[in-house]
């Protein structure tokens, strides 16, 4: 699929408060699908299916970060793959998060889209094109693995970088996905150094008590 008809694809459904607008007002059961989340999301990009997804990691939400980072993993290696649009496996897709704790996180993301998107735009078409898409595709696969990580406070700084990477990507703002990238390698050192400690604090236990 071309730039341009990526593009033509991604504005023709409205900005970020639209998009978390649209999701809000739609019926849903006791439970949401994450197939459920695909088919209200239509054929919109990588981009508003990678937003939904981190932004209960972001805010966030206790329990959803695998049920969440996974599914991102699935997607970026598609994105790497030069796919035109995400897929779910069968057993991926029937995955159910809770509506209430789910939905009540989208409300509360919804202002802050529309803070957030008065600062979108069009720039550094060279960063959201075909090309740069399937690079991005490998960054959200390595933050993703490390959101879906069970590790405390973990989860909030690769889904935060991934919520830009998406930003940018929907409203072709590669000053976004760049302020992403960056991001994405903050969170990398950050969980670097909490695992670091743990280890070593790990190894201090181990001596103190067996030593």
């Amino acid at each position: 699929m071309s730039d341009a008809s990526r593009a033509d694809r991604d504005a023709s459904h409205g900005r970020v408060s639209d998009l978390l607008n649209e999701f809000l007002a739609r019926d849903h059961g006791p439970r949401i699908a994450l197939g459920d989340v695909m088919t209200l999301l239509g054929d919109r990009a990588f981009g508003a299916l990678l937003l939904i997804l981190s932004i209960p990691n972001v805010l966030p939400v206790p329990g959803l970060s695998t049920a969440t980072g996974l599914p991102m993993i699935l997607i970026g290696a598609q994105m790497a793959a030069g796919r035109s649009g995400p897929w779910l496996p069968r057993r991926m897709a029937a995955v159910t998060l809770d509506r209430d704790a789910f939905l009540a996180v989208m409300r509360r993301a919804e202002p802050w889209a529309g803070r957030i998107e008065r600062h979108l735009r069009e720039r550094l078409p060279q960063l959201v094109g075909a090309t740069a898409e399937r690079l991005l595709g490998v960054a959200v696969m390595i933050l993703a693995g490390i959101l879906a990580l069970p590790i405390v406070f973990g989860n909030q700084p690769p889904a935060f970088a991934i919520a830009l990477i998406a930003l940018g990507l929907i409203e072709r703002d590669g000053a976004f996905v760049l302020a992403g990238l960056i991001a994405g390698l903050l969170a990398i050192a950050i969980i670097a150094a909490v695992l670091l400690g743990l280890g070593q604090a790990g190894t201090m236990l181990w001596q103190q008590l067996f030593g």
